[in-house]
């Protein structure tokens, strides 16, 4: 099927939306800061064997900026989901998400399960504590409102070369964010990465074909919340890549994974 983009209303706010590939359907929700190009990126091996659907979340990338707080809910973000499906006319699909994505995956799994063929869950971040390196992400919110988007960017820059992150993987990092009206992005930085999850002990409702994909020395993205939600869910497994940075360096490689998972899982 040739690729399509789409704007989908949702909530009162557009998002923009792109689906690519052919087979079953696949929806996928990215990250916080993230984009539907990234995504793009991370299942491109899969466009042979899945008619995959990514989206700008709400505030980000192409979608109507947001710099409204109250927008920033949980609910109303996995609302999101549920719209983009309803105007493709996806009535059940595989669903997944990385890290703020995962949250808005699961919390639409919980309140549509009959919806859901398979999980797919990149790095989780939120549980029912508050996550670990809030005040960071809080930190970063206030340089771009402070320094503007390019500050920032050269900011952070310098912290990942601190950090020992290679120029690609800085350069990447920097692409992604760079395309997100600052105003918007520092709305969300400063709203979502406070989310809880008090309802997270239901997830063991979902007896739906799973895999979890985490990374060791990530305070934002603790191993341990994976490694929980694998027990917790009933049909759930963890694949692990060495470090965060894999993520932007060898993209491709989530991919890879959950497309071996669900010819395993045949989801």
């Amino acid at each position: 099927m040739p690729d399509t983009s789409l704007r989908v209303l949702s909530d009162g706010l557009e998002v923009a939306v792109e689906t690519f590939g052919d087979g079953p359907w696949l929806v996928f929700a990215h990250g916080l800061t993230g984009n539907r190009h990234m995504t793009r990126r991370q299942f491109a091996p899969l466009a042979d064997r899945y008619r995959i659907v990514i989206y700008d979340q709400r505030g980000h990338g192409d979608s109507t900026p947001v710099t409204d707080p109250a927008l920033y809910d949980l609910d109303r973000m996995a609302g999101d989901m549920a719209a983009i499906m309803d105007a493709l006319g996806i009535e059940r699909a595989i669903v997944g998400g990385e890290s703020m994505g995962a949250a808005t995956t699961l919390r639409f799994a919980m309140r549509w399960p009959h919806r859901v063929r398979a999980l797919l869950l990149t790095a989780p971040a939120f549980s029912d504590s508050p996550n670990p390196v809030a005040d960071q992400i809080d930190t970063m919110g206030y340089e771009i409102r402070e320094f503007g988007m390019a500050g920032y960017l050269q900011r952070s820059a310098e912290r990942l070369r601190q950090q020992g992150a290679t120029p690609e993987v800085i350069a990447t990092i920097a692409a992604m964010q760079s395309v997100h009206n600052p105003a918007s992005l520092a709305t969300a930085c400063e709203t979502c990465i406070h989310w809880v999850m008090p309802d997270l002990p239901r997830v063991s409702e979902l007896d739906v074909p799973t895999c979890v994909i985490g990374w060791p020395n990530d305070a934002l993205h603790p191993l341990e919340l994976a490694q929980r939600l694998v027990v917790v869910l009933p049909s759930a497994r963890l694949a692990t890549l060495p470090s965060v940075s894999v993520l932007f360096a060898q993209p491709a490689e989530v991919g890879r994974i959950y497309g071996e998972f669900l010819m395993e899982s045949q989801a």
